[in-house]
C-alpha cells in the first residue's frame, strides 16, 4: 500500500517552492509560474511514487497492515499480488499512469486536468481506460492468482 503522509506532501510542496525561489534568484522569467509550479510538483510526486514502488518491491514496506498474517502462504500471495500490480502500473502509458497516480493521492478531476494541462472531460475517460487496462491484464495473465482470494 503506497502511503504518502501529510508530512511528505508538505515536504514536496516546500521543495517545489524552494526550486521556484532558486530559479527566481537566477533571474528566470516565467511566462506561466502556476503551470511551472504544478509541473515541478508533479515531477517530485512521481519521484516519490517511484521511491515508494522500489521500497515495496524490495519488501521494505510490504504488508504493514494492522492484522497479523498467520499463514506464510497467505503473506507470500499478498506480496506477489502487490508486486504484480506495481509491475503493471509501470507498463502503463505516461498519461494513464500519471492520472492513476494523481487519483490515488486524492486529486479531483479538475485538479488533475489543470496539473496535466488537458481537458477535464478527458480525465474520466483516461482513468476508466487505465483501470480497464489493468483489469484486462490481470484477467489474461494473472487470473488464477487473483481469483483465489
Amino acid at each position: 500500500h503506497l502511503n504518502l503522509t501529510q508530512e511528505k506532501c508538505e515536504d514536496i510542496v516546500q521543495e517545489t517552492f524552494i526550486r521556484f525561489w532558486l530559479e527566481l534568484k537566477k533571474d528566470v522569467i516565467f511566462n506561466n509560474p502556476r503551470a511551472w509550479l504544478y509541473k515541478v510538483f508533479l515531477n517530485l510526486l512521481k519521484t516519490q511514487f517511484e521511491i515508494e514502488n522500489r521500497r515495496i518491491i524490495n519488501n521494505e514496506s510490504i504488508n504493514k497492515s494492522s492484522d497479523p498474517v498467520v499463514d506464510p502462504h497467505v503473506d507470500y500471495i499478498r506480496k506477489e499480488k502487490r508486486q504484480i500490480l506495481i509491475k503493471m502500473l509501470d507498463q502503463l502509458e505516461g498519461r494513464e499512469k500519471e492520472i492513476l497516480l494523481l487519483y490515488h493521492y486524492g486529486f479531483s478531476y479538475s485538479e488533475m486536468a489543470e496539473i496535466l494541462g488537458i481537458n477535464p472531460n478527458s480525465i474520466g475517460n483516461t482513468l476508466t481506460r487505465a483501470i480497464e487496462t489493468l483489469k484486462q491484464t490481470l484477467k489474461i495473465h494473472y487470473h488464477e492468482m487473483f481469483e483465489q482470494n
